[in-house]
């Protein structure tokens, strides 16, 4: 049991890195798009690249290598349907680290494509993601987390719809 809530304890502070290099990487790609000098642009790769490899991804494989070591532990919960649910909102959380550290190199061959307005909405698909889990792991209930995640994104719908009304009145 000591040994468990360690792994759960490190797990959870390794979570708590990545996403915050999930939240911050696509927002230095916002700031990123926008930039015209080449100082700018240069200045971006090196914070992406350290970002990406420096904390985020450590923080990705330990939050992972903690998780797998508690499974293990607590193989019952492999059963159990809210599990499935978190995992497969993890592979879709990996699958989104991984095209960011595609988003890395692009912005470092300099092929990036996207504006800043793109950026500002691939910001925000990990908060519904981190919602879910979140709901999942505390209420162990599929319910739960789809209504967490629902009004996670009517929240960004209502958003948008409020930008666009204040864009229109300007």
């Amino acid at each position: 049991m000591q040994a468990y809530n360690w792994f759960l304890s490190l797990h959870v502070i390794f979570m708590v890195t990545w996403f915050a290099g999930l939240f911050y990487l696509p927002r230095l790609f916002v700031y990123h798009a926008m930039t015209e000098d080449a100082l700018g642009h240069e200045r971006f790769k090196v914070m992406e690249r350290k970002l990406f490899y420096g904390i985020m991804t450590p923080g990705a494989l330990i939050t992972i290598l903690f998780g797998v070591i508690m499974l293990v532990d607590r193989s019952f919960y492999l059963a159990e349907p809210w599990m499935h649910f978190k995992l497969t909102l993890i592979a879709i959380l990996i699958a989104y680290h991984v095209w960011c550290g595609k988003i890395v190199h692009d912005f470092r061959d300099d092929l990036n494509r996207r504006d800043h307005t793109w950026y500002r909405w691939f910001n925000e698909i990990p908060v519904p993601i981190l919602v879910g889990v979140v709901v999942l792991v505390v209420n162990r209930s599929i319910v739960d987390a789809l209504i967490a995640i629902g009004v996670v994104l009517g929240i960004f719908l209502l958003s948008a719809l409020i930008a666009q009304w204040r864009a229109r009145r300007s």
